[in-house]
């Protein structure tokens, strides 16, 4: 599959149809997905439909738009008129069908894409493994012994395996982010409420982000300047650079580590911030109350259910926020709004911070417990320990995979201040184009 501007800009010169694009998209999840288990319902129909009627417009002169004929796929909790929105619960397989689409589809529709199908996801976007028990767990295509990472780990994975060049994902704790280190693709999650939720099943909506994935920066800069309806500002890459280290540092791999010392040496010059262990696990305690009592307030519903409908873990998750006292939850959101101003504060001095994304690359499905440093961390509770803060603290971030010699892919988070997804984009093609530059290490470019 190729890049998407590159799709658009065939199909709007004719030198390709869309229709013809859209059939080697199928072809490819055909052959991709009985390994990888990344697409939950496939659009065959619908999306040969919808390429004939672009190749259509193109033949009358018109422009379909900046993304014309450009294969897509989303995540199953993005409501798609006509359909259930499943979002990884069985629980939902009888949900109404939506009656219209969520805004990032149809934003990604008027511009010119075609959606290929639906994507697997942790149950209600309640994980970090890409695991679901009840419809399968999403393989890494590099691996498929090892996992994706998750919420969004199949868009992740549809990516990778070049089955489509853009997917649509969700982010409230990392879960854009580390599937995006995982499998070796680029990443966004954008300034916390910059994007349009409408269509988007909740998880938490203090932390809830939707953004997307893609193989290049190119490419996903047009798939953030397509949600966002905007063109992104242009900012040259004589960046201010910091490096987070203290708790992130402690808690990253020797691999990981490197990787994001490796990535600021591409800026010349950079500075590291040491960030207090004791700072960040309140940050992850007053996150994960967030996070449990505002799915629980979504969804309390599913505790009525049969065993069979929910989970052990997600019940569990359920009961907990259900059952937190309302105290906590507002000392959670006070040390939110002071968490948020202080990190706000940190780009006075810097235009990007760099910290890694996973503490390790991606974990095999039977490994309990990786050793980093002297810790044994479990994968489904240790994911998303390094993206955690950031989302709380509501920052845009662009995930730069690295691969590393051991040709696992790790990631970098490229953190902005708020609103200033431009500047993370500048950072993101000055990494990009220096990893093509170096025999070192190298981006999926």
């Amino acid at each position: 599959m190729n890049r998407a501007l590159d799709i658009a800009a065939d199909v709007r010169a004719r030198k390709r149809s869309a229709v013809d694009v859209t059939c080697e998209a199928l072809a490819a999840i055909e052959r991709a997905n009985a390994a990888i288990n990344a697409f939950h319902h496939v659009f065959a129909a619908a999306a040969l439909e919808e390429a004939r009627r672009i190749d259509t417009l193109v033949a009358r002169g018109v422009d379909p738009g900046a993304l014309a004929g450009v294969p897509f796929a989303a995540k199953s909790l993005f409501d798609i008129e006509g359909h259930a929105t499943i979002a990884g619960s069985r629980a939902r397989l009888d949900a109404p069908a939506a009656t219209r689409d969520a805004d990032a589809i149809m934003r990604l529709r008027h511009a010119g894409a075609v959606l290929v199908g639906t994507t697997h996801m942790d149950e209600l976007a309640c994980g970090a493994t890409g695991e679901n028990p009840h419809f399968g767990d999403v393989r890494n295509p590099h691996d498929i012994e090892r996992m994706t990472g998750g919420s969004s780990g199949g868009s992740a994975a549809a990516v990778a395996a070049q089955c489509v060049p853009l997917a649509l994902g969700s982010d409230t704790n990392g879960s854009i982010r580390a599937p995006a280190a995982l499998c070796g693709v680029w990443g966004v999650k954008p300034t916390f409420g910059r994007l349009s939720r409408r269509g988007a099943l909740p998880y938490a909506d203090s932390l809830d982000s939707i953004g997307g994935f893609a193989d290049s920066v190119d490419d996903l800069a047009a798939l953030y300047a397509t949600l966002d309806g905007n063109a992104l500002k242009t900012r040259h890459a004589a960046l201010k650079v910091g490096v987070l280290s203290g708790y992130f540092e402690t808690h990253a791999s020797r691999d990981a580590w490197d990787a994001v010392m490796q990535t600021a040496s591409l800026f010349g010059t950079y500075e590291t911030i040491d960030i207090p262990e004791a700072e960040m696990q309140l940050v992850r305690g007053a996150a994960t109350i967030l996070s449990n009592v505002e799915v629980a307030a979504a969804h309390a519903n599913l505790l009525d259910l049969p065993e069979e409908s929910v989970s052990p873990r997600l019940r569990t998750r359920l009961l907990a926020g259900a059952l937190s006292p309302a105290t906590w939850y507002a000392h959670a959101q006070r040390f939110q709004k002071r968490f948020r101003a202080h990190m706000s504060r940190r780009f006075a001095d810097f235009d990007i911070l760099l910290a890694p994304c996973t503490p390790f690359a991606a974990p095999r499905f039977s490994d309990a417990t990786i050793m980093v440093g002297d810790h044994a961390l479990e994968p489904a509770k240790h994911l998303g320990m390094l993206t955690q803060p950031i989302s709380f603290a509501g920052l845009p971030v662009i995930t730069a995979p690295v691969l590393h010699e051991s040709r696992m892919a790790l990631g970098v988070q490229i953190i902005g201040a708020p609103f200033d997804e431009a500047a993370c984009f500048a950072a993101a093609r000055h990494i990009e184009q220096g990893f093509t530059n170096t025999e070192r290490t190298s981006t999926r470019t």
